[in-house]
């Protein structure tokens, strides 16, 4: 070993016990601050009325909701009242004129449908990889080099 290995190995270890120590001192100060801080917020009475609105906040949103809620449940009760109301005072006639024959509208969905169906297959084709047809013997050098001096 060299000398400065040597010091280095005996000046290492020194140099961690010292370390340690500093480290769990600071950590043990720490921790004992929190402590203390901790029971002085607990005891204090800014936290007792911060909980104390706290849960009246709480109740009063809890409250609020509910009757909102109740407000709107009756207000569509109301409402399906008067659609029932209104439903009942449109005579059978003019409902049975504004029935309209369903035959159109069953050809053009049909339509529309077999539309995308064929343009589907028909995409569906075009994307289909198609390998070339086996050769009967492999590509030899010699003859590509006789065709481009000839």
């Amino acid at each position: 070993m060299t000398r400065v290995t040597e010091s280095l190995s005996t000046q290492l270890p020194d140099t961690f016990d010292h370390a340690r120590a500093r480290v769990e001192d600071t950590f043990d100060e720490t921790a004992a601050y929190l402590e203390e801080t901790a029971a002085r917020i607990k005891e204090s009475e800014a936290a007792d009325n911060a909980r104390r609105i706290a849960a009246v906040v709480a109740t009063s949103v809890a409250r609020g909701a509910g009757q909102v809620g109740l407000f709107l449940g009756r207000q569509g009760k109301v409402l399906a009242k008067k659609g029932v109301e209104r439903a009942k005072a449109i005579p059978a006639k003019s409902a049975e004129r504004t029935e309209k024959p369903r035959g159109r509208k069953r050809v053009t969905v049909f339509v529309i449908a077999g539309v995308a169906v064929i343009g589907g297959a028909v995409f569906f084709k075009s994307r289909r990889r198609e390998h070339p047809p086996v050769a009967s013997a492999p590509p030899r050098l010699e003859e590509n080099s006789a065709e481009k001096t000839a």
